[in-house]
């Protein structure tokens, strides 16, 4: 694995925590993701590719009609560990179908 590779690895993996924490700090409350956005300093459309990507089994979604608004809070009993775990696996994962 090239230096490069590793770099973006490590700073995806800071952007997920990143984004879990502010909605864990949210205490349940529903985000959209343009506060999420503005509390973790990514750009709105990094926060909703890392969410549908690396955290759609942790958040929950909530869609408000007719404007397709779309709002996110952390589900019940998620923690950071089982986030880490997931995408430790989902790593191996891509690795062994050749992603990286």
């Amino acid at each position: 694995m090239i230096t490069g590779e590793k770099e973006v690895k490590k700073t995806l993996l800071e952007n997920v925590i990143k984004i879990a924490n502010c909605l864990k700090q949210a205490e349940n409350g529903w985000l959209w993701p343009t506060e999420i956005s503005n509390r973790t300093g990514l750009h709105r459309r990094t926060v909703t590719r890392l969410l549908e990507s690396y955290l759609s089994n942790f958040v929950e979604e909530q869609k408000l009609e007719p404007s397709n608004i779309r709002m996110f809070k952390i589900k019940p009993g998620v923690d950071m560990t089982s986030i880490l775990k997931f995408m430790s696996v989902k790593e191996k994962i891509d690795r062994a179908m050749g992603k990286h």
